[in-house]
């Protein structure tokens, strides 16, 4: 009976040491072995008012883009695209995604998503995810570190010239470089983005607009996107 016990004491000290490991390949196995990577993002919101008056902003478009971390470092276009609109009470929402096989060098810290706000009328807004300390660019399950926070939009009285770099800031979204692949399959929400800042070509005088000006670009990009050629 001793030796049982002996024996079934040796066992559950043997399954200790071995929970960890079959726990940390079943999270990410990309930690054990090199492999592809499993990412997964949890649902979050937050709100956009004016800066001047502190009311809610409507219409406010989000491009939300989860950048890949290419090697070196080097950003190498998006694991996952999501966009938002926001309603009366200047709510955006994602919801969460994954779980999704990625690339072994994950995901950029900060870029886990990186955000970018568009208004007409408004200075444009990109914001930065703030990751806890010890986040690694493999890690699993990403959070937006402001979920539930508020955002000032400035409304824009400039020339313009610079309301053209506002809209370069954000027209084809933030993730780059980014392949046509890449572009094509998250179509939705990069074409919306491209036909809002369209939108805004006839409230810029001719004069500022010349033959291969941003709105040529956008034009472009959106025409590839609509027909769908590679």
């Amino acid at each position: 009976m001793r030796s049982v016990r002996h024996g079934l004491a040796i066992a559950a000290v043997l399954m200790g040491w071995s929970a960890p490991a079959l726990g940390a390949q079943t999270d990410q196995p990309c930690d054990v072995v090199p492999m592809d990577c499993t990412f997964e993002a949890l649902p979050f919101e937050f709100t956009v008012v004016d800066a001047e008056t502190h009311r809610p902003l409507a219409d406010v478009h989000a491009l939300a883009e989860w950048q890949i971390h290419g090697v070196g470092g080097r950003p190498n276009g998006p694991l996952m695209v999501l966009e938002a609109v926001s309603g009366q009470n200047g709510v955006l929402n994602f919801p969460g995604w994954g779980p999704i096989t990625g690339p072994v060098t994950g995901i950029g810290i900060g870029r886990d998503p990186v955000i970018t706000l568009f208004k007409t009328g408004y200075r444009t807004l990109v914001i930065n995810n703030g990751d806890p300390p010890g986040t690694k660019e493999t890690q699993r399950v990403r959070r937006f570190g402001q979920h539930g926070r508020t955002y000032a939009l400035e409304p824009f009285r400039g020339a313009p010239p610079e309301w053209l770099q506002e809209l370069e800031r954000v027209y084809a979204g933030i993730a780059f470089p980014r392949s046509d692949d890449q572009s094509l399959q998250f179509r939705g929400p990069y074409l919306n983005r491209l036909r809002r800042v369209w939108a805004e070509r006839e409230k810029v005088p001719e004069g500022f607009r010349g033959e291969r000006d941003l709105f040529w670009f956008v034009e472009k990009r959106m025409k590839f996107l609509e027909e769908g050629h590679r």
